[in-house]
């Protein structure tokens, strides 16, 4: 079995926790279903929409948009395509979604439609999240104007709401640390292992520490900063840091020699699998 289809066949707590939040066929969509446009470049995915002429000072990101129905159209290679009719109650909004009519309705789902989001998986994301008590698997913090600050990983943290995301990623979610510190993190749906910002590879919905209780106090801060010390194993890099893109190893006369590589440019290097140097 590949690593994928290992995945599937034991999802972990955090898969299993987030795996109804999906999108929904075309064809089980009823009329009314409310889209947020994400950006307001969201108006260029309509028909009619010329990107040559197309005004800085539009702002159409927010903007709600209720699923009106379909309608067909010959493409020019004769085969019937399907779009979707879009008000926001005052006029339509035409995406042509370039699937075969016959097949759009199975094929095609909510979560996909460029730069909309799906209002209700939204809801349904809050009302599973919002109160819920989580511990952080990445320092990829954000602040209320979606700039990057300086975060931690494996810290508790209560979901104070969630929210549309952006163009990349769907969702965002408000947090609050036992500090008071207010963040967001923005994720997206989905299980896969490709997903970088798929639930369970953002968060844990138990305490990460308790898995590790021979690790120091002094040890376990650096690691929830993304930092490395002198003396620190294999494992314990590997939490601070994650997996390296490069490894080498060697030896000699008395010990095994290990030299990690990251994409950042830092380097570790290791004795007998304890860290003796870094750079970067």
């Amino acid at each position: 079995m590949s690593r994928e289809d290992k995945r599937k066949a034991n999802p972990t707590p955090e898969e299993r926790f987030f795996s109804g939040i999906q999108g929904v066929p075309l064809k089980d969509w009823e009329k009314g279903r409310e889209f947020i446009a994400a950006d307001d470049k969201a108006l260029l995915i309509f028909d009619g929409i010329q990107p040559e002429f197309f005004p800085d000072s539009v702002k159409f990101k927010g903007k709600i948009l209720k699923f009106d129905g379909l309608q067909h159209k010959m493409s020019p290679a004769g085969v019937l395509t399907a779009s979707i009719i879009f008000s926001d109650d005052f006029m339509p909004y035409i995406y042509d979604t370039g699937k075969p009519s016959d097949t759009a309705p199975e094929t095609l789902f909510s979560n996909e439609i460029p730069m909309l989001i799906d209002r209700q998986l939204i809801e349904e994301a809050a009302n599973l999240l919002k109160g819920k008590q989580l511990w952080t698997r990445s320092n990829l913090w954000y602040d209320e104007n979606e700039q990057r600050i300086d975060g931690k990983k494996y810290v508790e943290v209560i979901v104070e709401n969630v929210d549309a995301g952006n163009l990349a990623f769907p969702l965002k979610l408000t947090l609050r640390t036992l500090d008071n510190e207010v963040f967001n993190m923005f994720m997206n749906l989905g299980n896969s292992d490709t997903e970088s910002r798929a639930f369970h590879n953002l968060f844990s919905i138990s305490d990460i520490k308790k898995h590790y209780p021979d690790i120091s106090s002094e040890f376990w801060d650096l690691i929830c900063n993304g930092k490395v010390s002198i003396g620190m194993t294999k494992q314990e890099c590997r939490l601070a840091l994650g997996n390296p893109i490069e490894t080498s190893s060697g030896h000699d006369y008395s010990q095994t020699l290990d030299i990690w590589s990251y994409d950042n440019g830092k380097v570790l290097w290791f004795e007998d699998g304890k860290l003796v140097r870094f750079k970067g």
